[in-house]
């Protein structure tokens, strides 16, 4: 869905820089569903920083800290699966705070485990190759049960 509108808003002529962050966390996601690593790590620049919701106890400090972190997930991820997709990751309740033109905080929420809310937010800066992640913060709350 965010693909479809930001390739719309570009057909159009009316790109504007929210768009161009839609369309790349749209790609990004894709790539994580897909598990392709080439592509995944393409997105974040050498200084991004990140929390992981569970497993890593401490900051990752730059990218490569990032990829150390995300292989192990990649590997747990993929499992026995062979073929992609590995995952369908749907962002809800998906905002986007532009901070001028060349910043940009994407927030949102995924319902992916029972019980659990996982919000993730990532800041997204412009650079000359293009919108790139200088920063993820995931985290979980448990849900209250209703009775």
């Amino acid at each position: 869905m965010l693909l479809v509108l930001s390739t719309c808003a570009a057909f159009a002529g009316t790109t504007t820089p929210e768009d161009e962050v839609r369309q790349a966390l749209s790609q990004f996601v894709q790539a994580f569903d897909n598990l392709d690593w080439d592509r995944f790590v393409s997105f974040f620049s050498e200084d991004a920083t990140m929390f992981q919701p569970r497993g890593f106890a401490r900051r990752a400090e730059n990218k490569g800290e990032i990829e150390s972190q995300f292989r192990q997930v990649f590997q747990v991820i993929r499992g026995d699966q062979t073929k992609p997709p590995y995952m369908e990751i749907h962002p809800r309740d998906l905002r986007v705070q532009m901070l001028g033109t060349d910043v940009a905080i994407v927030t949102f929420h995924l319902d992916d485990r029972p019980s659990v809310l996982n919000r993730r937010t990532i800041v997204w800066q412009q650079t000359k190759s293009g919108w790139k992640i200088v920063h993820i913060h995931a985290s979980e709350v448990a849900l209250q049960e209703t009775r």
